[in-house]
């Protein structure tokens, strides 16, 4: 104990550049400060400040130490601050933005239960297929999918997607059911595009029929307006399994080429890189986790209708 009082007095006169600063931060006297520091060169063997009348200023030696003795001080305040969270009750604003589609057929129906579970978290939820910038616009938590490129966030895999191409009993009544892939080239085909560029997504095809030119029958940015177009016979859809299941299981949907589909991508809960994890975060995260675990039939891939 007596060795980190020494460090975490040595780190504050090095950051403050003074006896007396490093005293008040550490509720104690200037003197306590620099015998203390002074305890700590004996035993280093080394001379930690350059001390004049007028300042102090590190050594090299003084430098290197520094830098490490920093990483301790800072992790054992994390330590101590885990601690005293764990004590706490998740509580206050939580900012939260979620693409449309795993917000309303996901997120919503479990929203009851999280607002029981943790009254005292005020949430603000904004439904954002482009990818939100969590420092600038204040956001705390976030679900993306795909690669994430920014190494600036802590992420949390939540789960695999998959994708099932459906139409309704009516469209294979009139064209036909495909066998094969390159069937589809005869089928009317209903695409989603990504609001944040204009591109569409692909389907999910295993190799090597994932080059198929398909036709652009119909192209939504949203994918609830794809999935109402297929329910309406309009076409065949290449929707989420966690969209589709639903309407499959109630036979509203029928699943075609089930053998040929990949998974396509995956959802993570994100938030920014800092120390210190709050309550509210932690409790939202673990929560959206277990939820979405407890839902593993949504994400296995090749859903198929009750027999």
């Amino acid at each position: 104990m007596e060795s980190l009082t020494g460090i975490a007095a040595f780190v504050h006169a090095a950051e403050q550049q003074s006896y007396v600063a490093a005293a008040r931060i550490m509720g104690s006297s200037p003197s306590a400060i620099g015998k203390a520091v002074a305890r700590l060169e004996v035993r280093l063997g080394v001379r930690l400040f350059n001390r004049t009348t007028r300042k102090m200023s590190l050594t090299e030696a003084g430098t290197v130490f520094y830098e490490r003795c920093k990483r301790i001080v800072d992790d054992l305040g994390d330590a101590e601050a885990t601690i005293l969270q764990s004590r706490d009750k998740p509580a206050g604003r939580l900012r939260v933005s979620m693409p449309h589609i795993f917000g309303h057929h996901i997120f919503m129906p479990i929203l009851p239960s999280f607002v029981q579970s943790f009254p005292d978290i005020e949430l603000d939820i904004d439904f954002e297929d482009r990818v939100v910038d969590l420092v600038a616009e204040g956001v705390d938590v976030a679900i993306r999918s795909g690669e994430l490129a920014d190494s600036g966030l802590i992420a949390r895999f939540l789960c695999q997607q998959y994708f099932v191409i459906c139409g309704s009993a009516e469209y294979f009544r009139c064209r036909g059911s495909p066998q094969m892939p390159a069937d589809l080239i005869e089928h009317a085909c209903i695409h989603f595009k990504y609001p944040s560029n204009g591109r569409i997504a692909p389907w999910a095809f295993l190799a090597p029929h994932e080059r198929i030119i398909l036709p652009k029958t119909l192209t939504f940015n949203n994918t609830d307006a794809g999935l109402q177009a297929a329910l309406g016979g309009l076409g065949l859809s290449h929707l989420p399994d966690y969209v589709a299941e639903p309407y499959i299981q109630n036979g509203r949907l029928i699943p075609v080429l089930t053998s040929f589909m990949m998974p396509f991508g995956s959802l993570s809960l994100v938030w920014q890189s800092s120390r210190q994890l709050s309550p509210k975060v932690r409790a939202f995260a673990d929560f959206v986790i277990e939820r979405t675990a407890s839902r593993s039939r949504a994400f296995q891939g090749a859903v198929t209708p009750p027999q």
